[in-house]
């Protein structure tokens, strides 16, 4: 009923529906129960109310910095891996010539091998702008921390205090999810990988993706010990008050 190239764009079509559907369904999961992004802007909030309680603030900016090491890391990296993806794109006549002699993978033209090699190197620029936003985020916490009022300041008062944790947190939370959605995209990459052999395992691979990124957000022992230790932050405590 349909051809190779057909099934091929319908897998892709697939993938996408996949990809973007659990991203919808995380983010609306997570405001209903426990998981890794609700519970951790409670820690981050508290964090920026001890940083406040806090002289010597050296610790929070080495905290910053690392944080900030580990992101320009991993768009430095995805730079890196898009120039190689674009060497593959004009070497698709090599890896077309090599999957014609493998007897048992999906029958594909250079043009289908092109797009596939395309949908990779779309997938890690959208991964790049993704890194590259929540490093500027954490830029801008650095500055909100470097505007925090002082242990001994008198002119900030306890909402000013509790306002500035507050929104504070909240960039460090926003900078974070933007960090993940570019994991998330590395995660749905590799399950591309399987699409050069077939398209049936393309889809399957993406579907153990999300699988896998269900249980580390929502049923992870991390998650649990998380959620124990949310007894430790008067953030949380004040709340269920």
């Amino acid at each position: 009923m349909f051809n190779p190239e057909q099934i091929d764009i319908l897998s892709s079509v697939i993938f996408v529906s996949v990809w973007f559907g659990y991203a919808l369904f995380a983010k609306k999961m997570a405001k209903k129960t426990e998981s890794l992004s609700s519970v951790l802007i409670i820690f981050r909030i508290e964090w920026m109310n001890r940083l406040i309680e806090r002289e010597n603030r050296i610790l929070d900016a080495a905290l910053m910095g690392n944080l900030e090491k580990n992101i320009n890391f991993f768009a430095s990296t995805t730079l890196l891996i898009i120039a190689g993806a674009l060497t593959a794109l004009t070497s698709a006549k090599s890896i077309h010539e090599i999957v014609q002699i493998v007897p048992w993978v999906w029958p594909q033209s250079i043009h289908i091998i092109q797009f596939k090699v395309l949908v990779i190197i779309v997938i890690l620029i959208y991964a790049f702008f993704k890194f590259t936003w929540s490093l500027r985020q954490y830029g801008f916490a650095s500055v909100m921390i470097g505007a925090a009022p002082n242990i001994d300041d008198t002119d900030a008062t306890e909402d000013m205090k509790s306002t500035f944790a507050l929104n504070a947190g909240k960039l460090i939370d926003q900078a974070q999810h933007n960090f993940n959605s570019g994991m998330r995209s590395y995660y749905f990459t590799l399950s591309v990988v399987g699409w050069f052999i077939h398209p049936l395992l393309f889809v399957f691979l993406a579907l153990v993706v999300v699988r896998i990124l269900y249980i580390r957000e929502f049923a992870s022992r991390s998650l649990k010990t998380l959620v124990d230790g949310l007894s430790m932050t008067r953030y949380h405590l004040n709340k269920k008050k």
